[in-house]
């Protein structure tokens, strides 16, 4: 069935946040909140990468937990929603969900990232693309410096807070040990995890 998204793409300033969200955590939503506040967004976009190309000889779980996770992380929250813009993608380029969103909106686009992808921009698809259809806006994370190397302009919005220290790698860990996750994930996340045993160990 396919979903009208329209009015998720009218306003003047839109930030998108896109992952695998395997699972989303609360960094996430940090990231994302303070993104929507601060620089006056009309709301945040999560996508979730069906194919993301740095994991596709990972083991992920299926799209539709993955979307189902990032609905209830968001369900009560202002400003952030989620696209299934990526949904038909084959693999899930950052370069090509941007140009698929300038496809349907005239708003100035805004794509959340922390310091460690924006480390790894040089080796992604496209990276001039991507700093000419979206300004960045880059979150501190594990002490790694600001450093882009990339030809051409690039418009950067640089936050000094909150710095991201949890990653969905050391929560699936946790969860596939029977550890607590310690308020790494939103509410009725784990619970749906651990419902479903997408990370159970064995």
């Amino acid at each position: 069935m396919r979903i009208d998204e329209s009015a998720l793409w009218a306003g003047e300033r839109i930030g998108l946040i896109g992952g695998t969200f395997d699972p989303p955590h609360t960094g996430h939503l940090a990231m994302a909140r303070r993104a929507h506040r601060t620089l006056g967004l009309d709301r945040v976009l999560f996508s979730v990468a069906p194919r993301p190309p740095h994991k596709l000889h990972d083991i992920t779980s299926p799209l539709e937990h993955r979307v189902r996770m990032v609905e209830i992380a968001i369900e009560h929250e202002d400003g952030l929603a989620l696209t299934r813009i990526e949904d038909g993608h084959e693999t899930s380029y950052t370069v090509d969900l941007l140009r698929a969103c300038r496809m349907r909106t005239r708003a100035d686009l805004y794509f959340i990232l922390g310091a460690d992808s924006l480390a790894e921009l040089p080796t992604w698809k496209d990276p001039e693309e991507i700093l000419r259809l979206a300004t960045l806006v880059v979150f501190p994370r594990d002490e790694i410096a600001l450093y882009l190397d990339v030809p051409g302009p690039a418009a950067l919005v640089w936050f000094e807070s909150p710095r991201v220290d949890v990653s969905s790698t050391a929560v699936r860990a946790s969860l596939a040990a029977g550890r607590d996750v310690n308020g790494a994930l939103p509410p009725g996340v784990a619970a749906y995890a651990n419902q479903h045993g997408l990370y159970r160990a064995g």
